[in-house]
C-alpha cells in the first residue's frame, strides 16, 4: 500500500496543496498533528483532511483547542495564532479536533505519534539521547512522528544497539531493514524549520518497505499576504521564505 504521512500543515493552504499534487497515487493519508496554527487558512485544512478520508491525530496545537494544553505552555507567535484561529473555527471544528486521537496505528508494528510515544503532544524528539529513550521504552519497527518541523531520521541497531541520525533537509530514501528500528520525522508541510523553506512530506511504500522524505516548492509568497492580512504576527509570514 502506497501511504502519505504528512504533519504539521498550520494552516498553509498553499503548502498542503502543493504536498496533495504530489501524492496523487496515495491509497491512504496519515496526518501527525498540528493541522492549525501559524497561518490564515485553518477552515480549508481542517475540510481537506476530511475530503481526503485523512487519519488524523492530535498535535499541541490542536491540544490547545481541546485545553489540554496551556496556552502559557505557547511563545508568543503562537499563542497569537492560537486565539485567533478559535475565533475562526466552527462549532464542528471544534467538535472534529476534540475527537482526534494522540496516537495512530498505520501498520503492523508501525505508528504516528505528533511528539514522542512518551508525551504525544509535546516532547521533542531533536538528539540521540532522547530517541535512545524512546526506543529502550517500547518496541516497534517504526515510529513517524512531527512537531520539530526538521526532517530526519533516527536508525536503531536492534543487536549493537548503535543510534544513529541522518537528516533530511533534501529528501532521504530509507529501506527498511530487519536488524533496525526507527523514527521518521516527517518535518512540516506548512513551516519548515530546517533551513529549507519548502514543504515537507512522506510517501510510505508498506509492500516494499521503502519511505521517501521529500520536499516540494510552494506559493510561498501568496501563504504569506494571506498571514499578513489577517493580522498575525510578520514574522509568521517571514519565516516562510527562510524555513525557520
Amino acid at each position: 500500500m502506497k501511504i502519505g504521512i504528512i504533519s504539521d500543515i498550520h494552516s498553509n493552504r498553499e503548502a498542503l496543496e502543493a504536498v496533495l499534487n504530489k501524492l496523487t497515487n496515495v491509497e491512504q493519508f496519515y496526518c501527525l498533528g498540528d493541522i492549525i496554527g501559524y497561518g490564515a487558512d485553518p477552515i480549508y485544512c481542517l475540510e481537506k483532511m476530511k475530503e481526503i478520508d485523512c487519519l488524523c491525530i492530535k498535535g499541541n496545537h490542536e491540544g490547545a483547542i481541546t485545553g489540554e494544553l496551556e496556552l502559557y505552555y505557547f511563545n508568543d507567535y503562537a499563542k497569537q495564532s492560537l486565539e485567533w484561529t478559535m475565533k475562526q473555527l466552527r462549532e464542528q471544528d471544534f467538535h472534529y479536533i476534540h475527537s482526534l486521537p494522540k496516537k495512530v496505528d498505520i501498520t503492523n508494528d508501525i505508528l504516528g505519534v505528533h511528539g514522542s510515544p512518551r508525551q504525544p503532544l509535546w516532547e521533542y524528539i531533536l538528539d540521540e539521547q532522547t530517541a535512545e529513550g524512546i526506543f529502550n521504552k517500547f518496541d516497534f519497527k517504526v515510529y513517524f512522528i512531527g512537531h520539530s518541523h526538521v526532517p530526519g531520521i533516527f536508525t536503531f541497531h536492534r543487536n549493537n544497539r548503535i543510534i544513529k541520525y541522518f537528516e533530511a533537509t533534501a529528501g532521504a530514501d530509507l529501506v527498511l531493514d530487519e536488524k533496525h528500528s526507527y523514527i521518521v520525522n516527517c518535518g512540516s508541510v506548512g513551516q519548515p524549520r530546517d533551513g529549507n523553506p519548502q514543504a515537507s512530506y512522506v510517501l510510505f511504500d508498506s509492500e516494499k518497505g521503502v519511505i521517501n522524505i521529500k520536499r516540494v516548492n510552494y506559493a510561498i509568497e501568496r501563504a504569506q499576504r494571506k498571514i499578513i492580512k489577517a493580522h498575525l504576527p510578520h514574522f509568521l509570514a517571514q519565516r516562510l521564505a527562510i524555513g525557520i
